[in-house]
């Protein structure tokens, strides 16, 4: 019997290795599932094809959008648990989703397994140049003294874009008009569609520099390093946060040996000074970590509660 035990336990250690050593040997195909242009996209752009280098095999980036994430992340929940299909998401598609959608294809904690935590992404509050508010307490005044009026973009409902906006504007008792978009938010604003967005860091920073917006102040407990004139919307609204982590996932019953060896090969993309040049402006940590829990938003949450969907 105990030789039986041993011959088990040094075959599960011989596939452990053998699937480290020879994955991948075809293209694994990444979805995001938001469209191009957004934070997660942004980032994949950039951290896909040094995996695919460093692998010898394509990492091809598909961008499956809907439902605030859900149709890309069901698809990945329902693929083959071999490694080749892996999903890069934000926390709302994991933690916000299940309390909003009443009618999921799939269980985010029962059906995913989390590879690693890649960054924690910021917003920075924009409005159009042509609102006559110049700061955040200017905004709020304004708000609420033509309540319903001003309108304000996200990428869609229960994504991090429009949770942020509604925590400040419950803290705040601002009413505004949500407009889900299909497309980048931030371009509604440019364009005089709404009013204002949360955008993220990596499309909010740039857009305020650039003068095409005024930036209002930024969700993460500190004021970015690239931007330090603009506050920190806590400043003003005391005990406000709003931030969305980045993480990489596989189907459930993926080999460990695979999700260990993909999370260490990301900390070494992470790692490469170009990709830490091109991306630490628009995140407030950018690393890669193992992923062994998420924290679940509660489903009383009160702005869930509100903003269930179908």
């Amino acid at each position: 019997m105990i030789h039986k035990l041993a011959f088990v336990f040094f075959a599960l250690c011989s596939f452990a290795a053998h699937a480290q050593s020879t994955y991948p040997n075809k293209f694994v195909r990444l979805v995001i599932p938001f469209p191009a242009a957004t934070s997660p996209d942004i980032v994949m752009r950039l951290v896909g094809p040094q995996l695919s280098q460093m692998w010898g095999q394509q990492v091809v980036i598909e961008n499956r959008v809907g439902a605030a994430g859900n149709i890309g992340t069901a698809n990945v929940a329902g693929a083959a648990a071999d490694g080749y299909t892996l999903l890069y998401t934000v926390n709302s598609t994991i933690c916000a989703n299940p309390h909003l959608y009443s009618k999921m294809t799939f269980d985010p904690l029962r059906d995913l397994a989390p590879i690693s935590l890649l960054a924690n992404l910021g917003y920075v509050l924009v409005g159009s140049n042509k609102l006559p508010a110049k700061d955040l307490k200017e905004l709020i005044a304004l708000a609420k003294a033509q309540p319903g009026k001003l309108t304000y973009s996200s990428s869609g409902v229960g994504v991090g874009t429009h949770i942020v906006m509604e925590l400040l504007l419950g803290a705040t008792g601002m009413q505004m008009l949500h407009v889900p978009m299909n497309t980048p938010a931030t371009a509604s604003v440019f364009s005089g569609e709404t009013d204002l967005t949360m955008s993220p860091y990596t499309t909010g920073i740039p857009a305020a520099k650039s003068g095409k917006a005024r930036a209002f102040g930024v969700t993460l407990a500190n004021r970015a390093p690239t931007m330090p004139d603009v506050p920190a919307i806590g400043e003003t609204v005391p005990g406000y946060l709003g931030d969305a982590w980045h993480g990489l996932f596989a189907p459930t019953g993926t080999p460990q040996a695979i999700l260990d060896k993909v999370a260490a090969d990301t900390t070494k993309v992470l790692a490469m000074p170009d990709v830490q040049a091109k991306l630490e402006h628009g995140f407030a940590d950018l690393r890669s970590a193992q992923l062994t829990g998420r924290k679940v938003v509660s489903p009383n949450t009160p702005i869930l509660k509100e903003k269930r969907s179908v």
